[in-house]
């Protein structure tokens, strides 16, 4: 089963947008880690470069979300791990399997339909006009 989706947005949308979806579904949604707000911290270290920019000022994004099922329905215990990351324009959403804490694989099948779900219901991220855009209207 593949558990990457590709979402035409960047991750901070797609992570809106997945926790939107999975909350609507009724699962309880942890946003545990996000890059930009470790990005202040970060800062400090003048060596810490972005992988695929090279550069300090990188655009990345990368979030975590702990998606938590109803233990009234027996989709409680651990939590799926979900993460957004992106690169420009597109976000790589995916479940993170954990040989430790291995939620339960209903919910993990519900949690999958949820970011799929989101994946459909996201706009895709408007691209960058060409600079003669202007001149041809």
């Amino acid at each position: 089963m593949n558990e990457n989706i590709l979402y035409d947005c960047n991750a901070e949308i797609a992570a809106r947008a997945a926790a939107e979806a999975l909350t609507r579904r009724g699962f309880r949604v942890v946003r545990s880690f996000d890059l930009r707000s470790a990005l202040t911290p970060l800062a400090a270290h003048s060596n810490c470069e972005c992988p695929h920019h090279g550069t300090a000022q990188c655009t990345c994004q990368f979030v975590v979300l702990l998606v938590y099922g109803d233990p009234a329905t027996g989709s409680g215990g651990a939590p799926v791990v979900v993460t957004a990351h992106s690169r420009e324009a597109q976000a790589q959403v995916q479940i993170v399997r954990d040989a430790d804490a291995r939620p339960d694989a209903r919910l993990v099948e519900q949690v999958l339909a949820g970011l799929f779900e989101a994946a459909l219901a996201v706009l895709p991220c408007p691209a960058e006009a060409p600079a003669d855009a202007h001149q041809a209207a």
